[in-house]
């Protein structure tokens, strides 16, 4: 492994709601992999209501590689993100920074090294690595090959109104549907064709780890359109990137495991109660791409 690159600034944003010890672990693993390179880390707590943004404050309070922002309200996904991002460009003027969710680890000890060695051939503006789901066994990223049309836009968005209209009715028709499913034991057909083992450019990444370099930073204040709340995120973003020139690029040489869903999961326990609120906010995301799209 080729040794670390003290001349660069490698900055994380971690986003943090309510999971304690995943963020410990997410925070701990950067800090044990990467502990001879120049790596900042800014966690934000998303105005956490059992307190944990107040613990991970004091725990790390005497690591000079971590700061812990604690939001005074829960601003989502994007706008959560953005103060990290923020903070970092401000404070630290870093090369590169890694966004990733709480639930992902980075077990690769060349992981930063690689990340310069494909700026290098690519020069991207936005990287994605592989992103692997172990819950599910998948792969997760290319998130799809290329954006959507406004056509496909306005069709997702009359599907997620009706799920809005009528929610009880579509959840448990879902519910039914998967029921049976599993009584026949009839599986879901591989659709999926994308070809994960090679680079690939302009596609649309995955949410859950986006790595922006310098190209991107010194252009844009904010990683992520601060207008919603969470959702569509994605693909708002390589719409903007696409409208900018900015490229984003797929690698399969990075490599990192997702553990999905867990911040999300404690908000909304009940099964219901997300499929109404996924939906409603899904459909607040959407009129913010339908809005750029039409401009």
């Amino acid at each position: 492994m080729e040794s670390a690159d003290l001349t660069k600034t490698y900055g994380f944003v971690v986003l943090h709601y309510m999971a304690y010890e995943m963020t410990v672990e997410c925070v701990s693993t950067l800090l044990n992999k990467f502990d001879e390179y120049n790596i900042k880390i800014a966690v934000v707590d998303n105005s956490s209501p059992n307190g944990s943004g107040k613990r991970l404050q004091d725990k790390y309070c005497t690591e000079k590689k971590v700061d812990v922002l604690l939001n005074e309200e829960n601003e989502g996904f994007a706008r959560g993100n953005n103060l990290g991002y923020r903070f970092l460009v401000k404070n630290y003027n870093p090369d590169y920074i890694i966004v990733i969710n709480n639930d992902v680890l980075i077990e690769q000890q060349d992981f930063l090294n690689l990340i310069d060695s494909v700026y290098r051939k690519n020069r991207f503006a936005v990287l994605g690595p592989d992103i692997f789901c172990p819950l599910s066994n998948t792969h997760q990223n290319p998130a799809h090959l290329k954006g959507f049309s406004l056509d496909d836009v306005n069709e997702i968005n009359n599907r997620i109104g009706n799920f809005c209209k009528y929610p009880w009715f579509y959840y448990y028709k879902n519910k039914l549907v998967c029921f049976i499913k599993s009584k026949l034991r009839i599986r879901k057909r591989n659709t999926n064709n994308i070809d994960r083992t090679k680079t690939m450019e302009n596609v649309v990444l995955h949410g859950a780890c986006y790595i922006f370099s310098k190209d991107f930073i010194k252009v844009r204040e904010n990683c992520f359109n601060p207008d919603t709340f969470l959702y569509m995120e994605e693909d708002i973003l390589h719409y903007e990137c696409s409208k900018a020139g900015l490229k984003m690029t797929y690698s399969p040489d990075l490599k990192i495991n997702h553990f999905e869903d867990v911040s999300t999961n404690m908000v909304k326990k009940l099964g219901y109660q997300k499929f109404k609120w996924k939906n409603n906010e899904m459909k607040k995301s959407i009129s913010i791409l339908m809005k750029l799209m039409n401009k």
